[in-house]
């Protein structure tokens, strides 16, 4: 069965999903499985979506994992596909479907190629007529002269050609060895910044989070935002926090350098300019990078502190919204927004999500993993979330795919150590 959407089209058969340019997508897993099945459905709760994963009852999907499988669904096709309200979980957009490819027919889209080049082709052979006809009038002097022109001026072009192609090797093998020089620099620039010791404001007062879960907009449960509970008070010394987020130059660099694996997202050429942060590292490989550098991932409160500033100030530039000081999503629904300037990542020294210390980007543009692992703050004698206790890492900060909620510093959510996705990166930090 084949199943089209405006924005994808799911092969049941190949187990594939395309976006709207027949491009294939990574989506995989229960993502997949998840996308599949509300195609088939139209619409389902999550007692369907746990009676068709697991028919035995050996295991039980919440809430948050569907949500996962949700926003990584719409974080591969780069629209709010799969919607969820009222407790119900429901395609958004319509579905047309199909026994096979060969049914899609005059649906799929038409190549315009051959339509194109064919009056250049017919361009040519009238000019080639036309040449010889013009050459059957030629008299007997001039066949003679005009060849030996010819040879002349190829004699020539030779030779300014040859002069012209022994400075271009020159400026190529130039450029080369700069290139061969820069993939081969031992270690990324040390760029990072000074966070002062002090105590600082770390998480979000009841109302707050509450607040930040009224106006969520990326399918995040109240839970969820009650897991920044409760805002206290906390010392850290003094610490050195990476100014931006790791690129994939930087990367790609100890890909090189140590033969780690590559991210898959290299692919994605919105994704993959040397100067946009690394994604679809997981926790382990954002670990592995800093131990590199001899530096570590930054702690959950030395992360915050770095964003927020002492203060406890919302966003890293104050306590009002501003859509244009981060890259960031929708602000009422899940999906892109180009009106900061940027479509997917912006480069990682943007001046975007700058916080009071002048590190960048650490609102917005990619969520970033920490060391800790997703658990209660110490002080939280209120509230529970069923991903606390799991050995789940945390990320932070927003990405370039979510609205106002997601941005805040206070903003936390766990995931496995080797999740991996779209809009997913991190930055390093080291002691004094």
């Amino acid at each position: 069965m084949i199943y089209k959407h405006p924005y994808f089209k799911l092969d049941t058969e190949r187990k594939k999903v395309l976006d709207e340019n027949n491009k294939e997508l990574a989506l995989t897993g229960n993502a997949y499985r998840l996308l599949a099945y509300l195609c088939g459905k139209n619409n389902a709760t999550l007692t369907d979506i746990n009676d068709h994963f697991d028919p035995a009852g050996a295991k039980e999907y919440t809430e948050n994992h569907v949500r996962q499988y949700r926003y990584k669904i719409n974080s591969i096709i780069g629209h709010g596909v799969v919607f969820y309200k009222n407790n119900i979980y429901s395609i958004n957009g319509t579905i047309s479907k199909y026994e096979s490819d060969a049914d899609l027919g005059s649906t799929a889209p038409k190549t315009r190629g051959p339509e194109k080049n064919q009056p250049t082709e017919e361009i040519g052979r009238d000019a080639y007529k036309k040449s010889q006809h013009w050459r059957g009038k030629l008299s007997k002097k001039e066949k003679l002269v005009i060849p030996s022109l010819i040879v002349l001026l190829i004699i020539f072009s030779a030779i300014v050609l040859g002069n012209k192609n022994k400075n271009a090797g020159v400026a190529t093998k130039l450029s080369l060895v700069d290139e061969t020089t820069a993939n081969f620099s031992p270690k990324p620039q040390n760029d990072m910044t000074l966070i002062p010791a002090g105590e600082f404001l770390m998480g979000s007062t009841e109302q707050q989070a509450i607040e930040a879960w009224q106006k969520n907009d990326s399918g995040y449960d109240k839970e969820s935002y009650l897991a920044e509970y409760p805002r206290q008070k906390i010392m850290l010394p003094d610490f050195y926090i990476d100014k931006k987020e790791v690129s994939n130059s930087d990367y790609k660099i100890f890909v090189n350098t140590t033969n780690h694996a590559a991210p898959a997202l290299w692919s994605d050429q919105t994704l993959n300019s040397s100067n946009q942060p690394v994604v679809g590292a997981s926790w382990n490989d954002a670990d592995a990078y800093c131990r590199w550098l001899e530096k570590r991932l930054p702690t959950e409160a030395e992360w915050e502190k770095a964003a927020r500033g002492t203060d406890g100030r919302i966003w890293p530039w104050g306590n009002v919204w501003n859509p244009k000081k981060n890259n960031h999503g929708n602000s009422t629904e899940y999906g892109f927004d180009e009106s900061d300037g940027y479509k997917y990542t912006a480069p990682v020294g943007a001046e975007l999500g700058v916080s009071p210390y002048g590190v960048l980007n650490i609102a917005g543009n990619v969520y970033e993993w920490v060391e800790d692992d997703f658990n209660a703050y110490p002080k939280n004698d209120k509230y529970t979330q069923e991903d606390f206790n799991k050995g789940f890492k945390v990320i932070k900060g927003g990405a370039y795919t979510d609205g106002q909620s997601e941005q805040r510093p206070a903003s936390r959510v766990g995931y496995q150590k080797d999740y991996k996705d779209v809009d997913v990166g991190f930055r390093c930090a080291k002691n004094e």
